[in-house]
């Protein structure tokens, strides 16, 4: 992504993010130490009695994105098929108290020589370790290696439809999905029982949940480019458990440095209203940021940019067969220089199978500033979501 300065340089080059050396050496050795610590708490806390039979059990599941899109943008047209994203997930129970996780993440190379290759990355490996209840905080437990990042987790569990677009703020590189580091995560108060759960996804905690953590900041996808570290939090709150157990207030924050070499600022503080159930699913969230975590909304002098947006997301189930329509409308801005980064809506229809499987069809419309290196497009795509 490209950022110029036009405030108050108005004369001056496009900026072109320099290439950034990775450090690799610090988080390395920052997950070593833990995983190795936690480990060591393994050996002690294994239990005798459950031990064997849980490290027999392993599961594993996958996710692929297959589709069709048909895109004009600039006045030309083109069409593809393509394999959007693929996972393989593996889990394995290694006593009552430990588990582990590993989930492969097949995407295309659409840059430099390798375009058109697959490609193999780790979305999550990592060690988790259920802990004892702590007061209200019911079911808490840490995950150490690459793991989930707190607020798009979330969103996830609410918008089911990935196989259409990243979340809002993981699409446009403000905040990353997983990442090397490590996470704390409980609910708040006893879980809802299954009735009162029925047609959610987030977090069963009776009056919500919260999950925070410590992260190299760029994402999994990305090497460390600086010493600093990201810290990541969110809390949901279900203001009446009892008469709309769906119905949660979220807040979430990101603070630390950008991805980069020069440590640019990253602040981020965002809210979030959302509602599940099994005919209708909603979310809508609002942003104010300085900066970013993949460090590239940055000026000629290398400092952040700040940045608003918000984004809806709405899903309805008004038919006796398993049919949802879908919408997603998200706009982000750049303060600093007044001019709206991009402005998407996406609207769609799917048919769903029991086990999440879907066939897609959908209309995506994108207004973007040329100045982030966007452009505008339309776009009619049909996925099918396979999940075994």
């Amino acid at each position: 992504m490209q950022k110029h300065d036009l405030v108050h340089q108005p004369d001056v080059k496009p900026v072109v993010k320099p290439v950034v050396k990775p450090v690799v050496t610090h988080p390395i050795t920052s997950i070593q130490f833990w995983t190795m610590l936690l480990l060591l708490l393994a050996m002690f806390g294994a239990t005798d009695g459950t031990a064997q039979d849980a490290g027999q059990n392993l599961d594993f599941d996958g996710q692929f994105f297959f589709s069709y899109d048909h895109t004009t943008s600039n006045g030309e047209q083109s069409d593809e098929f393509s394999l959007k994203r693929g996972y393989i997930t593996f889990r394995r129970a290694i006593t009552d108290r430990f588990s582990i996780r590993f989930t492969q993440d097949i995407s295309i190379d659409e840059e430099g020589d390798g375009a058109g290759d697959i490609e193999l990355r780790l979305k999550y490996a990592l060690l988790k370790m259920s802990l004892e209840d702590l007061g209200p905080l019911k079911n808490p437990s840490l995950d150490i290696g690459v793991v989930h990042r707190p607020w798009i987790d979330f969103e996830q569990d609410i918008n089911d439809y990935r196989a259409q677009k990243p979340m809002f703020l993981d699409q446009n590189d403000i905040l990353s999905s997983a990442d090397y580091g490590f996470s704390f995560s409980a609910l708040l108060g006893e879980p809802l029982d299954a009735t009162a759960h029925r047609g959610m996804r987030t977090p069963p905690g009776t009056y919500g949940s919260i999950d925070i953590g410590l992260y190299n900041g760029g994402g999994y996808s990305a090497l460390e480019a600086n010493r600093n570290k990201l810290i990541e939090a969110r809390i949901a709150l279900r203001p009446l458990p009892r008469r709309l157990p769906g119905l949660q207030v979220s807040g979430f924050t990101a603070i630390g440095d950008g991805n980069n070499e020069f440590n640019s600022d990253f602040h981020l503080f965002g809210g979030g209203l959302s509602f599940e159930s099994e005919p209708w699913r909603f979310l809508a969230q609002t942003i104010q940021s300085e900066g970013d975590g993949s460090g590239s909304y940055i000026n000629a002098r290398r400092q952040a940019y700040s940045l608003t947006g918000w984004g809806l997301f709405t899903e309805l189930r008004p038919f006796s067969v398993p049919l949802s329509l879908t919408g997603r409308f998200e706009y982000l801005r750049n303060e600093d220089l007044e001019h709206t980064v991009n402005r998407q809506t996406i609207l769609g229809v799917a048919y769903i199978f029991p086990n999440r499987s879907k066939f897609m069809l959908d209309v995506a419309s994108v207004v973007a500033d040329p100045l982030y290196g966007q452009n505008d497009f339309t776009r009619v795509q049909f996925v099918t979501e396979i999940r075994f």
